[in-house]
């Protein structure tokens, strides 16, 4: 009988432990792309404060925390995430996933980018400028590091269905073992 509340505290500080890996090990993107680090698979997050743009196919360039960074995010989830920056200009959006290398493919259509997208800033949007026609793939990699979060990957998800499913059990032991011992369920 106090097996069933052994194991249902088990389960159950097993759920919790999850919980808090889940959210102690995310860290925010700029500590990775800022570092030059090259992890793929590593958790993370971006306050995003402005969507500049589309390289390619739900690739977008956005800002956070002064920076801009690659996301890979569907257009339904980017059109709502920039409906709410335009409606609340003053506040962030928070983005969760998981990074991945850049792919070399991306790397023409990003060049591409940041030369339209300087030189546009370059002359705060008036005439056609091409003062900043020279960038190079390592110019991209500097502007951008070397990794994108992927906000549409479900690396974790069986991580995260064992969590809800120990805790769960977890609970209902722990109701079970009461409910023997008190009665308090008919």
């Amino acid at each position: 009988m106090k097996t069933k509340l052994i194991m249902g505290i088990i389960l159950l500080l097993s759920c919790i432990t999850l919980i808090i890996y889940f959210e102690v090990s995310r860290v925010n993107i700029y500590e990775i792309t800022n570092s030059g680090q090259k992890k793929a698979d590593k958790r993370v997050y971006l306050d995003a404060t402005y969507i500049a743009g589309t390289i390619t196919d739900n690739y977008y360039v956005m800002f956070g925390d002064g920076v801009q960074y690659i996301v890979y995010i569907s257009d339904e989830d980017a059109i709502k995430i920039n409906r709410y920056l335009l409606d609340n200009p003053e506040s962030s959006y928070r983005i969760e996933g998981v990074t991945k290398l850049i792919p070399t493919s991306l790397e023409e259509n990003g060049i591409k980018f940041v030369i339209g997208w300087l030189n546009h800033s370059h002359n705060h949007g008036e005439e056609e400028s091409h003062v900043h026609d020279d960038i190079t793939v390592d110019d991209f990699y500097h502007y951008f590091g070397y990794v994108y979060l992927d906000n549409t990957s479900n690396d974790n998800l069986v991580l995260e269905i064992i969590m809800y499913v120990f805790g769960i059990t977890g609970l209902l032991l722990i109701i079970n073992f009461l409910n023997t011992k008190y009665h308090f369920i008919n």
